[in-house]
């Protein structure tokens, strides 16, 4: 009678545990030869607050995540450096679909939640988690070279962000699904840059 009973218990946690996977979005790889050269990036680099309703492609997505804090060699080290290679920093992605955990091992994001938790409507949020590590004072610096990296990405694509330290903090860590040892530093709102944007810029 328990092994008929564990049947459909088992059969419908499979279900939830495909569910889960098949709405998690596999990354392409990175095109490392694409956008502007350092210099250019860094004299267009700027604050960018208000985006064009047109959605990131899934390479550019791609890149952007990976330029943000991915993988770049084959020891497993990262494209943003950490004191003591800790690695601390984590990139959480929003999109229209919900909420995402960027995990650079996988080259994927793997689906969190429904949520909606997209700031200044742009297409895309990330969200820099930091692990919160007793004794590690560095986890806001090392947040903020992942910020740049995400900004410089931006300048070199053509994109517009801004990084934010201001959000609803109680809702994003419910929609993330955060714990007490995770503290939520920084935001990044992504997108194209809105037409009147583009105007100033002529």
């Amino acid at each position: 009678m328990k092994k008929i009973f564990l049947i459909p218990v088992l059969l419908l946690a499979a279900t939830i545990l495909w569910a889960r996977e098949n709405k998690d979005i596999k990354l392409k790889a990175p095109q490392k030869n694409k956008g502007a050269k350092i210099m250019q990036a860094l004299s267009d680099r700027k604050s960018t607050r208000t985006f064009d309703d047109k959605e990131l492609d899934l390479q550019t997505l791609s890149n952007l995540l990976w330029a943000a804090n991915g993988i770049n060699r084959p020891d497993g080290k990262r494209t943003a450096p950490s004191a003591m290679n800790r690695q601390e920093v984590e990139v959480y992605a929003c999109l229209k679909s919900g909420a995402y955990f960027f995990n650079p091992q996988e080259n994927a994001l793997n689906f969190i939640s429904e949520a909606d938790c997209l700031l200044r409507d742009a297409p895309v949020t990330l969200y820099l988690v930091a692990k919160a590590q007793e004794g590690n004072t560095w986890a806001y610096i090392d947040t903020g070279i992942v910020s740049q990296n995400i900004s410089l990405f931006a300048a070199g694509f053509g994109l517009a962000t801004v990084p934010q330290g201001s959000m609803p903090k109680e809702k994003i860590i419910k929609d993330l699904k955060l714990t007490d040892k995770q503290l939520l530093i920084l935001n990044h709102p992504v997108g194209y840059p809105a037409k009147e944007n583009k105007e100033k810029d002529k």
